[in-house]
């Protein structure tokens, strides 16, 4: 009883090691999703640092737990050996077949996405346009306008015939109004 505690059969470690293999597999594809993700929002290094970190703790993640179901938690050299071997066959394989074909389909996705922005924010950009022509004249105007009164300002109370109350003579008007006061 003790002695399987401590040993494994060489067809339990050899099971063990054809699935840490198809697990290296596995984890070689999520990086491709993690990295056609990454590529897709920012090129930026920033972007790949923090990309890089989360599939870090992913793959802790997910290798505890295969380990405590492969081996009851036990680490073992072998296993990690086949997890490494499986994640660089995909990757050399695999990966970079489908890295190339996800470029292709990320950009003809971006384009897509960027025509349909483009046809949606159309009368919005016309709306913005006429907007901002029509407000350009009136500050234009209201610039204008206010030179014109800082300028002119002591100026305002002159006599302009224009205007309604200054259509007569002031000597009229001065004589009618003393016509008013006598009678």
């Amino acid at each position: 009883m003790t002695d399987y505690l401590y040993s494994l059969s060489l067809a339990q470690q050899t099971k063990g090691f054809l699935m840490s293999l198809g697990f290296g597999f596995i984890m070689g594809f999520f990086y491709d999703v993690f990295r056609i993700v990454r590529i897709s929002i920012s090129r930026s290094k920033a972007a790949f640092i923090i990309f890089d970190i989360l599939y870090c703790i992913f793959l802790c993640f997910c290798t505890f737990l295969f380990f405590l179901t492969v081996n009851e938690g036990e680490l073992r050299v072998y296993l990690l050996l086949g997890e490494t071997i499986g994640f660089s066959v995909y990757y050399f394989s695999m990966g970079a077949v489908i890295f190339s074909v996800s470029e292709k389909i990320i950009s003809f996705i971006k384009r897509t996405l960027h025509r349909i922005f483009k046809i949606i924010s159309y009368p919005f950009r016309k709306l913005f346009e006429f907007l901002r022509g029509f407000f350009g004249k009136l500050l234009k105007k209201s610039r204008k306008n206010t030179k014109n009164v800082k300028n002119k300002s002591k100026f305002l109370l002159k006599v302009n015939k224009h205007l309604l109350y200054n259509l007569y003579n002031r000597k009229s008007m001065e004589t009618e109004v003393s016509d008013e006061r006598k009678a």
